[in-house]
């Protein structure tokens, strides 16, 4: 999946209009971010009512006060904070009353300015809007010109039973950047939230790796968590928490020997 991914984004960056290219290729790239879209929001309903009775770790994580950094483009997060109300929002810093989101892959609800199909602060909103508060607020989109290469939210959430259809209706196509080698290009827009993430890791007290490889190839993820850990100055403790040994081999061969391991998976509750 990987590798077939990776080699479709590097065609459209390098090799779309070489004779004898594939002149599919846009189309199925768009096709493929589609049905991962639509596979993503069928699996999370399907896991709703178990969202809904809570879980022990989403509750220490979905937590007021914390940052939560990933690569994932599922919005798994998202809904398990709306159904908890817990005000959420995608960049900044927030409040105290707020966990910040941090989507460094992009999100099957984000896409470009450009491929803004509608308009009106009624379908999009800016990725530092608060979620799901009591009080929430909204931010003017910038003109045409300007949010031409900004990443916006379509406001999907905020209609659980019709997030698919707003998502497909709303953009020409999701903002998804595509993992391992390929997805550079796809980074440029998103660099605001790998700031915020360095800034994160490095002001944090406790740093949880979950789930999280660090395969060899993912250099950037492995940069930012390598120069947040180094820089972080109240940085008490870093814990890994994988079933699979190697993984924790990996993540003290790159970032930290002195990690605590937790080979403990999350189970459903």
């Amino acid at each position: 999946m990987v590798d077939f991914f990776s080699a479709l984004r590097t065609y459209l960056d390098v090799g779309a209009g070489l004779p004898g290219g594939f002149t599919d290729a846009p189309h199925l790239f768009r096709s493929l971010k589609s049905a991962i879209a639509h596979l993503l929001i069928i699996k999370l309903r399907a896991c709703n009512n178990t969202l809904k009775a809570g879980h022990p770790y989403l509750d220490q994580m979905v937590r007021p006060g914390n940052f939560i950094i990933t690569s994932n483009w599922d919005l798994l997060i998202e809904r398990y904070a709306q159904l908890h109300h817990v005000p959420l929002r995608h960049s900044g810093w927030g409040g105290p009353e707020e966990v910040v989101l941090l989507k460094l892959h992009g999100s099957i609800d984000w896409c470009l300015g450009r491929h803004m199909t509608r308009s009106g602060t009624g379908n999009y909103a800016m990725l530092n809007e608060r979620l799901f508060g009591t009080r929430p607020y909204r931010f003017s989109l910038p003109n045409k010109r300007e949010r031409r290469n900004m990443v916006i939210r379509i406001r999907a959430c905020e209609t659980w039973s019709s997030a698919l259809s707003i998502i497909r209706s709303r953009a020409a196509v999701p903002h998804m950047a595509t993992m391992a080698h390929g997805k550079s290009g796809e980074l440029g827009p998103l660099r605001p939230l790998w700031r915020d993430a360095y800034g994160a890791i490095s002001r944090a007290e406790r740093l949880e790796v979950v789930g999280y490889s660090m395969p060899p190839d993912d250099i950037e993820i492995r940069t930012l968590l390598r120069a947040g850990v180094e820089r972080g100055i109240d940085l008490n403790e870093v814990i890994v928490r994988n079933p699979t040994p190697d993984v924790h081999d990996r993540i003290r061969r790159y970032l930290d020997r002195n990690v605590q391991s937790d080979y403990r998976g999350i189970v459903a509750s």
